[in-house]
């Protein structure tokens, strides 16, 4: 291969992202379009969906999806090509258009197939159980963790089939074994994208699981939506990028899927710290004689949630990556 050849297969990963994304996004917009123009129901849809109770959640979960599918797509990309090499592919001119098209396919039998099943199989649980609030909220969080689930195998489908490997020889050339140097700023740039972004997945999965068990037992107003949906989310993004970026420092490839674990890792373990927190402060509030408010506790809780989240990202992050320096291969 030459050395152009080998600098456009190096740029496959971020293409297959920004088709991803633009897949995902104008499978959707057709979708709603369709909803508020041809559909039987479509000025009681237009109704709803003017309402901010409906369009502030709607657009952040369709934001934090698209990103969650460009997010995985980079990442097995960047994975496959770290491990093969661009001389290992075995069509490496015609991968873009293989990803968009099986992409394109799968994200259409997801919607228009696989999701009014679900929502069907959902329906008729709930129902036989009598419509239960505890029903219905097992039945959202395990509809959105299917989701994602979906989401994440449609990616490495897609990718699998677009990065395959050369059956046999090698291109000439140049030694394209290895992967593609890049510098220390980019390296841990891209770390940091990959735990913030996955990060906030994760953090916006567990809101939507919260509320799916609690219900809305009243509409809220569109300042405390905006500040829920989309101001929280880009601060819990601009944090774990931080620490992130901080872990990253002696990284020497971005080896995405320990980028992944790092995240998840940090989020666990920040869900259990705060858990363990919140329990005691609970036995010391209810215990005999106790009297004082639960603002100050709370606010906090906050406070130690923001410091914990900033400080296991770069834990974590530094924990895999030092890991990873002496073997080979992710």
């Amino acid at each position: 291969m030459t050395t152009s050849s080998i600098e456009r297969v190096q740029r496959l990963p971020k293409d297959f992202a920004l088709i991803a994304l633009a897949i995902q996004a104008g499978v959707a917009v057709a979708g709603i379009g369709s909803q508020l123009i041809w559909s039987p129901y479509a000025e009681d849809m237009r109704r709803v969906y003017a309402t901010a109770q409906t369009l502030v959640p709607m657009l952040s979960s369709a934001f934090v999806n698209w990103a969650f599918a460009a997010l995985l797509t980079w990442c097995f990309a960047r994975h496959t090509l770290d491990r093969r090499g661009p001389a290992g592919l075995a069509r490496p001119g015609g991968a873009r258009g293989i990803f968009g098209v099986v992409f394109l396919l799968l994200v259409l039998a997801q919607g228009y197939v696989l999701a009014p099943l679900v929502h069907q199989a959902a329906l008729s649980y709930i129902q036989n159980t009598a419509g239960s609030m505890a029903a219905a909220g097992f039945v959202f969080a395990l509809s959105s963790v299917l989701q994602l689930v979906l989401v994440a195998l449609i990616a490495w489908f897609a990718c699998w089939l677009a990065l395959r490997r050369r059956s046999g020889g090698s291109a000439g050339g140049v030694d394209a074994s290895a992967p593609a140097a890049s510098s220390s700023s980019s390296r841990r740039a891209a770390i940091a994208w990959v735990v913030g972004v996955f990060f906030v997945c994760l953090q916006m999965l567990m809101s939507s699981l919260f509320q799916g068990w609690i219900g809305m037992q009243q509409a809220p107003g569109a300042g405390p939506l905006v500040l829920g949906w989309i101001v929280a989310p880009l601060v819990v993004l601009a944090l774990t990028f931080w620490g992130a970026w901080m872990g990253a420092r002696e990284a020497a490839q971005p080896r995405p899927l320990r980028a992944i674990a790092a995240s998840a890792l940090a989020f666990v373990l920040l869900q259990l710290v705060c858990i363990a927190i919140a329990i005691a402060w609970m036995l010391w509030v209810l215990r005999p004689g106790h009297v004082g408010n639960i603002v100050g506790p709370a606010v906090g809780l906050a406070v130690i949630y923001v410091v914990l989240m900033v400080m296991l990202t770069r834990s974590t992050v530094g924990w895999l990556y030092r890991r990873v320096q002496a073997a080979p291969a992710q």
